[in-house]
């Protein structure tokens, strides 16, 4: 008998949108898109560029991931989210992105810092984590350090 459907677990680990500094919490803005669409890609940038933060965007197997190391209120957090789900299809609120790579996903990261000085906070060690990933520099300002939390999160997959 042919096996048409076999459902397994995939674990992967992830980095959470709560962040703290000063000891207080922030969070950081991520969006996933699950296609590969360059209008939606264009869509999504122009939406993190007009609110003038710094993020960086990379392809996966899927599509897209645009992560922001900004930190932001709650409030400036929930709102972003809300306004995000208006504009991708599917969306929803992105408690954690991953971090480890999947087979087929890309290897080049693009960066784009749209903050002015002083306006947004950037969190040097979410930065870190994607140029120890890239092997690459995201030059930015306004750097402080912050705590991270991870994840160790399993996905119901089919094949």
């Amino acid at each position: 008998m042919k096996k048409t459907n076999v459902i397994y677990e995939s674990t992967h680990v992830g980095v959470e949108a709560i962040t703290i500094h000063n000891e207080r919490p922030h969070f950081f803005l991520f969006a996933e898109l699950d296609n590969k669409d360059p209008e939606n890609l264009r869509e999504v940038i122009h939406f993190f560029k007009s609110r003038r933060l710094a993020f960086l965007w990379y392809e996966t197997r899927k599509g897209w991931h645009i992560v922001s190391p900004c930190l932001y209120s709650l409030r400036e957090w929930d709102l972003a989210t809300k306004q995000l789900a208006e504009l991708i299809p599917n969306y929803y609120r992105n408690l954690a992105i991953r971090i480890d790579r999947k087979q087929g996903d890309g290897h080049v990261c693009f960066w784009e810092n749209s903050t002015y000085p002083e306006e947004h906070k950037i969190s040097s060690n979410l930065l870190t984590l994607f140029e120890l990933k890239f092997d690459c520099f995201l030059p930015s300002n306004d750097t402080v350090k912050t705590k991270l939390f991870y994840v160790k999160y399993k996905q119901t997959r089919m094949r």
